[in-house]
This record gives C-alpha cells, sequence and structure tokens, in this order.
C-alpha cells in the first residue's frame, strides 16, 4: 500500500448506498458486504490517520508479518491479527487461478459497459458505471498502488470477478498478498 492511502481513501456509508434506488449499484454494495470486507473499509474512520499514513510508508512484509515503524516505535503485525482486528473472512479461495473460465467469461460481459466482452488491461470508463466505483474500491482498498488508479489490470479485475460472482474468499490472506 502507498502511503498515499488516505489521500486518495474512499468513505462508505454502506447503509445509506444499499438504500440507493439505482439498484445495479446497491446489489454491488451488497456483494461487496457479503464478502466481509465490510469492517476492513469502514476502518478508516477509526485511526489517527498520520500514524497510518507513516505506518503504510515504512512497512515491509517479512515472512508473512507486516513490520513497520511509527514515531520511531518498531511494529509488527501478522496475518492472524491483521484478520482479527478488521474482521476478516480466514476461510476460501487465496488465488484466483481457479475461478471458472465460465464464470469469468460471464463476468466480463456482466461487468462491459459495451457490447464487447470486458478484456484487460483497459481503462476503467470500458465497464459499466457500478463496476467503475467497484474497480476503485478494489484497487484503492485492497491493492498496492503501482500505476494508474484508472488501468484495470489482471489482478484487480480477478478482485471484481470473485466478489461479483460471490465466491467465498480468504481475505486475511489475499490483503497480504497485495501488500
Amino acid at each position: 500500500m502507498a502511503a498515499s492511502f488516505f489521500g486518495n481513501a474512499l468513505q462508505v456509508d454502506f447503509d445509506s448506498v444499499i438504500a440507493m434506488e439505482n439498484a445495479e449499484m446497491a446489489q454491488m454494495f451488497k456483494t461487496l458486504e457479503n464478502t466481509g470486507l465490510k469492517g476492513f473499509m469502514t476502518a478508516s474512520n477509526s485511526v489517527y490517520e498520520s500514524a497510518m499514513v507513516e505506518f503504510l510508508a515504512n512497512e515491509k512484509v517479512i515472512a508473512g508479518t507486516i513490520v513497520s515503524f511509527v514515531a520511531n516505535r518498531k511494529l509488527a503485525i501478522t496475518k492472524e491479527i491483521f484478520a482479527e482486528v478488521f474482521g476478516l473472512p480466514t476461510e476460501g479461495m487465496v488465488g484466483f487461478l481457479d475461478i471458472q473460465k465460465k464464470t469469468v467469461d460471464e463476468m466480463r460481459i456482466q461487468l462491459s459497459g459495451t457490447d464487447a466482452p470486458f478484456r484487460t488491461p483497459s481503462k476503467k470508463k470500458q465497464l459499466k458505471m457500478e463496476y467503475r466505483l467497484l474497480h476503485d474500491i478494489v484497487a484503492k482498498y485492497l491493492c498496492s498502488k503501482d500505476g494508474s488508479f484508472d488501468m484495470v489490470t489482471s489482478e484487480k479485475f480477478d478482485l471484481m470477478v470473485a466478489i461479483t460472482a460471490g465466491l467465498k474468499i480468504n481475505w486475511a490472506q489475499v490483503s497480504f498478498k497485495c501488500y
């Protein structure tokens, strides 16, 4: 994750978004909520921003543990503690190579903003509107900032497919891979 995490943070109020009249947008957020990520995505309001930015700027993953420095103090967070604090699911898929080709093909059509199936890498403007927002959430909350937030990479697309298809994901493991 980049230190600019909070500068680009999305503030998501799940209750109000799910109550929207736009059925597609509400359904996308309901699916996202069902993955078990709600606690993680709403946690940014409860931390000290400057300490979190410093933590993320100095972080490294060593042997499955996030190690960083904040106020000249070393911090180490294990995957298990990370999962427990944010209430992340610890069972389910940890890789996306096992997603059935049929499911991926269906999602390419469902996510596409045109009549042609969506292909990666592509710009997010080629996605339907509700999936552009999902892409931003995946890019800013779940993946490191490497490159443009406007580009839908294969990694981000796989996460979007798994979320949209309602697949069970081990977010504790997947979130550590995104570092």
